[in-house]
Order: structure tokens, then sequence, then C-alpha cells
């Protein structure tokens, strides 16, 4: 084939080339016609929209919305509008809520009466403090009212229990079981102690009571030694008379509310009342107890004055409060009594019994093992029949002690004993009385079905606001008359096999003359008992008050 090319096939060759310019020109036409005709089918009766971003986006926000019958998209503009509202209601609600919350609050707590003592930590509670210009420069003044504030909330015992239960929903250990929860953030991953009171004992002789009465002055170190004079004393076959005051330099100070202490002692998490007596109050609590044998010359009268966990658990280097130990002072007060009044050491008592669970660790009470022992010690001392610790029932339970109550210290919720009481098994029956002595109701002397686990000492005769008038099967004719603190609470369970009948008296809720009381009840013995350091406060007023009404 000839590579010439004639002039009729040039002439189709351009003409091809003609068609497919043309074609090319029109493509673009017919591209922008097809773009038009999308929206123009979808919004019909809608004028035509420029093609531009803004079209786009509305194309994009259509597409979203909601497609009516007629086909047409529906703009949801109120929408943002509305939740706008809802929210700004919801927060105009919530401050109101909580503003009438405070308000309430604010006004409960100024209007509601404050209480003065608590039933479940068996303590006064603070005073408003009086005012001194140099206490409120120092800034105790303004402390002391925020702590009044603190101690005295209304309802302050029903609070303090509810969170404490609250809390116990999320578990503590006993004795190094866990029960639930987790305690490796409180106890820095350390396992627990075995609960023993062995864990402080030694170091430094305790000072001997004063044996001059009118003296107010502590002991020289010379003084330290037993008086060649004191019989007592000098009796070396009587090692309870030689008592090791337990130390621990070491000890160290976790968390403090008033005198309410939690400390570390080798190891173990303490929880103590410190040891606070004012000799100021002495000739109080003696003349009282003097005054009564002296009204009742044929009646057996007979002081205790209970030393506590201070005495044979806490470390002397804590107990800074006071310049005189609890025993001292103990002894002390029992120096300025007449010498008809027998009294009742509940230290010699307790001191053959150390090593043995007397006390609680966290808890500012005596375990009711260590009420046992000053039982016996005093009915030893009326001469009256006292069964032995096994012929009661025995019962344990979980407890968590005053201290954790007191203070709130969380690592204490952990720190949980076992609370051990003893039931008597011979027949007796309770009535309890108002302060008035207005009878209210029967109930047994330590009802079981009442038990709590921060307030389990008010499992003995149910509260200290109750004056308790217990009848027995003992025929022995012995009528005794309790004038009592919480402390003792523990020891009448153990009376019942001892006396025919037990009037028991918290001085702190009575309302009428005690001696008074004593003479037409009959009673053959008065036991006056209370911790040494109530007995260098209030309460030993209370008891000078109730003998003058």
């Amino acid at each position: 084939m000839s590579d010439y090319i004639n002039d009729k096939e040039l002439e189709e060759i351009n003409e091809m080339y003609r068609q497919k310019l043309e074609a090319n020109k029109k493509k673009p036409y017919k591209k922008s016609a097809s773009k038009e005709k999308k929206p123009a089918e979808n919004n019909a009766g809608k004028s035509d929209v420029k093609k531009s971003s803004s079209v786009k986006r509305t194309v994009k926000v259509t597409k979203q919305d909601k497609i009516g019958e007629d086909n047409k998209p529906q703009k949801k503009t109120a929408a943002p509008a509305d939740d706008d509202k809802k929210k700004k209601l919801g927060i105009k609600i919530n401050i109101g809520v909580c503003s009438s919350i405070f308000a309430v609050l604010v006004v409960a707590l100024a209007v509601l009466p404050r209480p003065t003592v608590s039933e479940t930590e068996k303590r006064e509670l603070a005073k408003f403090p009086e005012f001194l210009w140099e206490n409120y420069w120092k800034g105790d003044y303004t402390e002391d009212i925020s702590y009044f504030y603190n101690d005295t909330v209304p309802f302050r015992d029903e609070l303090k229990s509810f969170g404490a239960w609250f809390r116990s929903c999320f578990g503590f250990s006993i004795s190094g079981e866990q029960i639930s929860g987790n305690v490796s953030n409180i106890n820095s991953g350390s396992s627990q102690t075995e609960i023993t009171t062995q864990s402080t004992k030694p170091i430094v002789i305790v000072t001997p009571a004063p044996s001059d009465s009118n003296s107010s002055t502590p002991q020289s170190s010379d003084d330290d030694k037993p008086q060649s004079g004191d019989d007592s004393s000098s009796d070396e076959s009587k090692p309870e008379n030689i008592y090791i005051e337990p130390s621990d330099p070491d000890a160290e100070i976790l968390h403090q509310t008033g005198m309410n202490t939690v400390y570390l002692s080798n190891d173990v998490i303490y929880g103590a009342q410190l040891y606070n007596g004012k000799r100021s109050y002495a000739e109080d609590y003696a003349n009282s107890v003097n005054l009564i044998k002296e009204r009742l010359p044929d009646v057996n009268v007979y002081s205790m004055l209970a030393v506590t966990q201070n005495t044979f658990i806490t470390p002397k280097e804590l107990n800074t409060a006071s310049a005189y130990s609890e025993l001292s002072d103990s002894r002390y007060l029992s120096n300025m009594l007449s010498s008809d009044i027998k009294v009742i050491e509940t230290f010699e008592a307790l001191f053959p019994h150390i090593n043995e669970e007397i006390f609680f660790l966290r808890d500012c009470h005596w375990q009711q093992l260590g009420a046992y022992y000053a039982a016996e010690s005093f009915a030893n001392t009326a001469g009256v029949a006292f069964p032995e610790i096994t012929e009661y029932d025995k019962y344990e339970e979980d407890c968590l002690g005053s201290i954790y109550t007191a203070t709130d210290y969380e690592p204490l919720m952990y720190e949980g004993e076992t609370f051990t009481y003893y039931v008597p098994t011979n027949d007796y029956q309770t009535e309890y009385y108002d302060s008035d002595y207005e009878f209210q109701f029967e109930y047994p002397l330590m009802p079981q079905s009442d038990y709590s686990t921060t307030s389990f000492y008010s499992l003995f005769m149910v509260a200290d606001n109750y004056i308790k008038h217990i009848t027995t099967d003992v025929d022995n004719d012995r009528v005794l008359v309790v004038l009592k603190d919480d402390y003792p609470s523990a020891m009448i369970p153990c009376l019942t096999s001892s006396f025919e009948e037990i009037y028991v008296i918290d001085v702190r809720y009575c309302n009428f003359n005690v001696t008074d009381f004593c003479a037409e009840m009959g009673a053959t013995d008065v036991l006056v008992g209370m911790t040494t350091e109530n007995a260098l406060g209030n309460v030993g007023t209370y008891l000078e008050y109730i003998l003058n009404l």
C-alpha cells in the first residue's frame, strides 16, 4: 500500500478531528447539567442553588434531617434552645436543693439542743470555752470553740453510730483475718499483729502515793522507792506492791482528738483516753464519801477507784497532761478517806492478772474479765459469796473501741478486737427507773439483742441514765447500792450471786438525795465506784450534788 494520501482521504480525516473537537466542547456542558438535575429532583419547587461550598454544607445538613410525609427535610432548629433551657433549669434546681439542705443544717445546728454527755463514749462532751485574752492571742480560744461545736453536734451518738455502721459495710479485719476491703493502704502492707496486753510492758517504777494526804506536790525521785514505814510496800512477799510502769520512748501519736489518742507502739496501733486527773477536785470526792458514812453509820461504805488502761498499757511518756500518775492519784484520794471506809484497791486486784486480757487495746474501758477480778476483791471485802468465772455463760463478739467512735480515725476500723462478756446463770430480774426513780420497764440486765459493734459497752444494763433495781435468788438480807460512773457497769452482773438486792445509780443521772434513798431501801452496803480521773473531776462534783438535794 502506498504511503501517499490523496485529497479525499485527507478531507475525511479532518472531518473526524472536527467531530471529536465538537464532542469535547459539549462534555462540560453535559456534566454541569447533570449536577443541577439532582438537587432539582430532591427539592421540587425550590430555586436553583449555585455551586459553592455553602451548597455542599446545606446538602450535608439536610441529609441528617428527618424526611416528612411530603418528602421535605424537617429542620431541628428548636432542639438546641430546649436543651439549654433544660440545663439551666437543672442547675437552678440543684442550687436550690443544696442551698435548702445547707440552710436546714445551719438552723438545726443553731437551734437544736447540744448534748453534754456521750452515752456511746461514756464521757462528758466539750464545754464552751471561757474567754481569756491570753488564750485568744495564742489561738487556743478559737480552737476550743471549733472543738466544742464539733464535739457537741446534735444527735452526735446516733450520727456516729450510723457512720460507723455504714463504713463497717466495707468490712474490717479481726485478729488478722480480713473480712472484706483492702487494708494494705492503712497498714502499709504489713500484717496484723496479734492482740495481746503484753505488747507494752517495762521499765520504770511507778511513783507511790504520797503518805501525807494534804500534800499536793509530786514526790521526788528519792521517794520512788518503797517507804520503810509502809508495811504493805516493805513486804517483799507481795510482788504486786512493786510495779513496772509501761514505757515506750518510741511510741508515736498518730491522731488525737481531745484526750482520745491513737498511738503506735511496738508495731501495734492502740487507742487510749489519756489520764488527766485534777487534784484540785480531791476534797470534793473525799468529803462526799466521808459524808455518806457519817449519815449512814451502820452501813458498810466502800470506795473503789478503778485504775484503767493508762496504768497497765499506755506508755508513761504519753500521759503528760497531769503531774501525777493515775495510780498515785488513786492512793492519794484513798488516803483522804475516813478510816471506817473500806477501800477496794483495784490495782492490787488486777496486777496478778496483768498478762490476761483484762483491758481493751482501743477502748477506754476494761474488759469484763478485769471487772470480774475487781468485783471479786469487793465481794471478799464485803464477806459475801462470789462465783467462779466458769459458772458464767461466756460470749465473744467483734467490736470497735470507743476511741474509734470518739476520733473517727479510719485505720482503727481495721483494728477490731474481741469483746468477751460473761452472763450470770442464777435467777434475777431487773427493773429500770428514770432519774426521779419513777418505774419505766422491766428488761434483761444484759440484753444481747441490743448488741452493737461500736456501742458494745451499753450491753451492760442498757444505758447509764436508767436507775436499776436487781432482785436476785440470793437469800442473805444484803442490799447493795452502787453509786458510780459508767466504768463499774461491767462489774454489776458479777455481783448477782452476792447480794439479795442491788440498786445501781449513775451519779450523773440522779435527782434525789442518795443517802435518804439508801436509808429508805434498807441498804446494808454502799459502794462508791468510778475511775480515778472522774473522781478528780466533774463526776466527783455530781456525787457531792446528789448528797445535798
